[in-house]
């Protein structure tokens, strides 16, 4: 069963200033949309070099091979289509790892010193923040597939930052909507001390509390060993549904809880996009999972779009973020298009106008042919609408409400679609 609403939450208040000039303008204005000139330290070749930042190892690996598959297929199909001014787009894999490593600076290096015009990634907000400085201030495109952090929209990137994720202001209002309208008003959250963790947690519990809901919390060390103590502070609190906010530690944590007597059999047990997948599933085999929820960005895929992500990785066992990636490689590629040449700085005065404003189209040959009719373009991929802001990300997006079967793998058929956008 499938249904899908639109919400609208005091939770984004904050960021309505600033979006009514966004739905104000034209894709001819968008060109301030990132603030004042952002012409890079990059040179122009005349060719279009993405290197991705994606986490082939550490905490969120098993976000890895869905996004790595996005980047190569929307590289793949640019290229089929002729490629950008002429040329092919050269695309460059490469891992983020997490930030108990220094990966993410080494492979940063690596494609600055090998001429990237854009860099994806990295999907760890924290993982981010130890990078977008170098890459920015390199005069280099940083866009993210996964970043939900709301910390972003207001950073300081030279108009050089970008997300096809929506932050969580929006996310928290879905979650926290999940749970007031089921009637639960003794929650406990466990959230990973993070940007993404602490973020999330924020735009979680304040609705809750102001919905009257008594709200409980505990921030844990990802990195710890043992995470007993804090599993005992929920069962002292008695919650009626528990909230983890965490990546692969969230196993370990789950684990405890059911120990403890407070596992998903006895206290129901929600997720998000940080942990929520198969993956985690396939770590509770006895079907330990079984009716656990997670909230999660993503849009309501096609068989069609799934298929040709598997024929780039056959092995897949979930397709998250995948489209985000996607997208996102593909709307660096329409904004190179507008724009006629490779210089970051050029390109990234473009983003925001390719993604709104414009005549609508899905696939990159029939926005590139509007392009080259001198029609402007509103770009809506496999995980849009996107509908960028003046900051460069998402002011609407859509949530999957994914749901375990009894075989701690998710039920698809189950799945609910809420739809969340900011207010302005």
């Amino acid at each position: 069963m499938h249904r899908k609403r639109w919400i609208y939450g005091a939770a984004t208040v904050l960021l309505s200033f600033s979006l009514v000039a966004a739905a104000c303008s034209d894709d001819d204005d968008d060109s301030s949309d990132n603030g004042d000139d952002t012409s890079s330290e990059a040179s122009s070749d005349g060719t279009l070099k993405i290197g991705t930042l994606l986490p082939e190892t550490g905490d969120l690996a098993f976000l890895g091979p869905p996004e790595f598959a996005g980047a190569q297929l929307a590289v793949d199909e640019i290229n089929d289509d002729g490629g950008v001014d002429g040329a092919d787009v050269e695309l460059t894999q490469g891992d983020s790892g997490d930030t108990t490593t220094d990966i993410a600076n080494q492979t940063v290096d690596k494609h600055l010193a090998d001429g990237a015009d854009a860099i994806v990634g990295a999907a760890s907000s924290g993982v981010s923040f130890t990078v977008i400085d170098k890459i920015t201030g390199a005069g280099v495109i940083h866009f993210s597939p996964a970043n939900t952090s709301p910390d972003f929209t207001t950073y300081d990137d030279d108009g050089l930052y970008f997300r096809t994720a929506p932050s969580d202001v929006l996310q928290g209002r879905v979650l926290s909507d999940l749970i007031a309208a089921e009637g639960y008003t003794n929650p406990f959250i466990f959230a990973r001390q993070d940007p993404y963790g602490e973020g999330l947690l924020n735009y979680t519990s304040g609705p809750l509390e102001d919905a009257g809901a008594t709200v409980l919390d505990v921030v844990y060390d990802p990195n710890a060993t043992d995470f007993a103590a804090e599993v005992d502070q929920a069962v002292t609190a008695a919650p009626d549904v528990i909230v983890l906010i965490g990546f692969a530690e969230s196993e370990q944590i789950i684990k405890e809880m059911i120990a403890k007597g407070i596992g998903p059999a006895d206290v129901p047990l929600l997720l998000v996009d940080g942990n929520v997948g198969n993956a985690l599933g396939e770590n509770f085999a006895g079907g330990e999972l079984a009716g656990v929820r997670g909230t999660l960005p993503s849009a309501e895929l096609t068989d069609e779009f799934k298929e040709r992500l598997l024929e780039e990785d056959s092995e897949l066992v979930d397709f998250t973020y995948g489209p985000e990636t996607y997208d996102a490689v593909m709307i660096i590629a329409l904004a190179a298009q507008v724009a006629g040449t490779d210089d970051p700085g050029k390109i990234a005065e473009e983003i925001n106008g390719v993604t709104k404003d414009g005549t609508q189209c899905t696939t990159f040959a029939d926005c590139k042919k509007l392009i080259e009719d001198g029609e402007d373009i509103d770009y809506d991929g496999a995980g849009g609408p996107y509908s960028f802001t003046d900051a460069g990300e998402p002011s609407e997006a859509t949530f999957a409400i994914w749901q375990y079967g009894a075989d701690s793998q998710i039920d698809y058929s189950l799945t609910v679609y809420e739809a969340a956008k900011l207010d302005g």
